[in-house]
């Protein structure tokens, strides 16, 4: 099992500027994702067989969708090795939590598929 806390991700329309060949990482996410670098300590060798991830965030206001906040997660865990691709998840769940130790907090483990075999 790895646990790591992370700051408050972007929404998944916030990912990303410009269409097609001009498409690019926002300023946004790169600052983001260079943010949660600091706290990202990866494994030797990265989760390269089906995993589960569990997500808890601190949310910041009623208007927010939890869904729209897993793509920076995922991304962000395969930029830093954690995970070898995010195509890997096999279960997501994502839940609010308003007395957690930090804005988001991660959980990820092997799958029991993965275990079995």
């Amino acid at each position: 099992m790895i646990r790591i806390a992370l700051p408050y991700p972007p929404s998944g329309w916030e990912l990303y500027t410009g269409w097609a060949e001009k498409r690019r990482l926002s300023p946004q996410y790169k600052k983001w994702r260079n943010d949660a670098g600091y706290y990202i300590k990866a494994p030797k060798l990265p989760i390269a067989v089906p995993f589960s991830i569990s997500i808890a965030l601190r949310r910041q206001n009623v208007r927010q969708d939890i869904d729209n906040r897993s793509k920076a997660i995922l991304d962000c865990l395969q930029h830093y090795g954690v995970i070898k691709n995010d195509n890997l998840c096999e279960r997501l769940s994502m839940h609010w939590d308003a007395d957690l130790p930090a804005e988001c907090i991660v959980i990820l483990q092997v799958a029991e598929e993965a275990i079995a075999a």
